[in-house]
């Protein structure tokens, strides 16, 4: 059953009541907290009155057993976790990516989790959670793995370097980079990231696209799989994509091409999941020397994604749906739940 968020008559009215008894309240407090928040993001706030209202209908229409989100920290998911809580509907989220400690703190009935770092990140959230919101039992947590489907080979030779750009990166540094790994003999496999602007892929097209050694991967047309079958090593800054790249046996290289405001932000670095470098000479010095003998610590690995290389590896989504036939049928989960809060 698929529903669109399509507004009925009576949700517009619920939302136009809520705003015109609350909305005054709700700028004033937004001000006292963060006195640009209302300038730039008060419309977004008031939106959650229309979604509170669309979800109450709706899933009260469905009656579903669980309400499943893979976000938690934008207004309609939000919304929709806090309705589902309030009409005693048990709620779960899947972890999708790496995490932050800026999220909101994890509240649901049951959360899957990549690895143990999520849930240490989480463990940091616990003091966004705001002191006068209506208590919600704290999750069950489960460290299910990561559950993207990334075939892994062996990559032993395989000299070919992958760069994943940021939508953040400077266009043009990110041009002289490949262009002087090329001109150091260096194949390069430039892959954009799926929210790049259109005027960023046009010069990159313009640029790139003849240059002898240098492919381009289209998000929107290459899968990740496919990205990584093509390269032995792969180049990114603050990205996921490094933990991707190791789980299908990609050598991943942090390298900031643009300078970021966080250094090592999801802790790569610091747990010795990627190598790092500086510059193309620093690449060019990882393939020819030590590259092909650096593989993650395999605890590095689990860290991230606690099914690596376990009987779990590869059907961490079969996972994530037997336990919870098991919980809606009250059986003994194959796993057991990890803890937000230790006593």
């Amino acid at each position: 059953v698929y529903s669109a968020l399509n507004y009925s008559v009576l949700d517009v009215c619920k939302a136009l009541f809520f705003f015109t008894f609350r909305g005054v309240g709700l700028y004033r407090q937004l001000r006292k907290i963060h006195p640009v928040a209302p300038g730039w993001y008060f419309a977004i706030f008031c939106s959650s009155y229309a979604y509170l209202s669309f979800f109450q209908r709706l899933l009260t229409q469905l009656e579903p057993e669980f309400v499943i989100t893979a976000n938690d920290h934008n207004a309609p998911n939000r919304c929709m976790l806090a309705m589902a809580h309030h009409l005693g509907i048990k709620t779960v989220y899947l972890q999708h990516a790496s995490v932050s400690k800026l999220f909101p703190a994890l509240r649901v009935n049951y959360a899957f989790l990549d690895g143990q770092s999520a849930l240490d990140t989480y463990k940091e959230c616990e003091v966004n959670q705001p002191r006068n919101q209506r208590p919600v039992a704290m999750p069950q947590i489960f460290l299910s793995g990561q559950k993207k489907h990334l075939a892994r080979k062996d990559k032993t030779g395989n000299k070919k370097v992958g760069l994943a750009v940021n939508s953040l990166d400077d266009t043009s540094a990110v041009i002289g980079f490949v262009l002087d790994l090329v001109n150091q003999g260096c194949q390069v496999h430039v892959r954009w990231h799926p929210g790049q602007p259109l005027q960023d892929i046009k010069r990159y097209l313009a640029t790139l696209s003849d240059v002898t050694d240098i492919t381009l991967s289209d998000p929107n047309t290459e899968t990740i799989s496919a990205f990584f079958d093509e390269i032995g090593y792969l180049i990114a800054g603050n990205s996921s994509i490094h933990l991707e790249a190791a789980l299908a046996g990609v050598t991943p290289i942090y390298c900031e091409i643009t300078l970021a405001d966080t250094h090592d932000y999801y802790g790569y670095v610091k747990s010795g999941l990627v190598k790092t470098a500086a510059l193309p000479r620093d690449v060019i010095n990882i393939i020819n020397g030590s590259g092909d003998d650096f593989k993650p610590e395999l605890n590095a690995v689990r860290y991230y994604s606690a099914t690596y290389l376990t009987e779990w590896d590869g059907k961490e989504g079969e996972l994530v749906g037997e336990c919870l036939s098991k919980i809606a049928l009250s059986e003994e989960l194959p796993i057991m739940p990890k803890k937000l809060i230790e006593p």
